[in-house]
């Protein structure tokens, strides 16, 4: 038997808000189809899911991999807006857009992340991709680059892509005199 999980959230007025059910499905289908999870079969359901669109900038049209607009270099975007997807691309978006601005500030060249760690690599993806079919990515392994020899087992070859991408974020950051507690993660065998 199949399983899966729904994420819901809980506001103060003891409603749940299910997390994750953008859909097409008219209302009525939703209700039928949602009812079909334990638990939830006699529940009211107040909003329905409805999808909606992103909106984004062309990003290989308008930012360098440091998140800076190539005509004017002060100015600094990140989030959803930049064609990133998913939370921990906003997350390392703002860091590096924040860290940027902030060194630009104190007059120090801005950063751009090694290309083999998966956000370098989304951030070279939205700065460097067609810009006239340029569509928002999530952070995934088929943008990183390839891996000097082929591995057929998932297993390996996510912990090599891992593996390389911490030790050279590593490198990186002693290149640049940054303090990143990564000695648990980078292997230096």
């Amino acid at each position: 038997m199949p399983w899966f999980s729904c994420a819901r959230k809980i506001n103060r007025a003891s409603s749940g808000i299910m997390v994750g059910f953008q859909t097409n499905l008219r209302w009525g289908e939703q209700k039928r189809v949602f009812r079909l999870i334990p638990g939830l079969e006699h529940a009211e359901f107040v909003r329905m899911g409805v999808m909606h669109r992103n909106t984004f900038i062309n990003s290989p049209e308008l930012l360098h991999t440091t998140l800076q607009f190539k005509s004017r270099a002060s100015l600094l975007a990140a989030g959803q807006l930049i064609g990133t997807e998913g939370y921990t691309a906003a997350t390392a978006g703002g860091w590096l857009a924040g860290t940027n601005a902030a060194r630009i500030a104190l007059g120090k060249a801005p950063l751009t992340l090694p290309i083999t760690t998966m956000m370098g690599a989304l951030f070279d993806f939205i700065s460097s991709a067609e810009p006239k079919h340029f569509q928002p990515m999530p952070p995934n392994f088929g943008i990183l680059p390839a891996l000097p020899e082929r591995i057929r087992n998932k297993r390996e070859r996510y912990g090599q892509y891992r593996d390389r991408g911490l030790s050279d974020l590593h490198t990186w950051a002693i290149s640049h005199g940054i303090s990143l507690n990564l000695g648990h993660l980078v292997n230096t065998a």
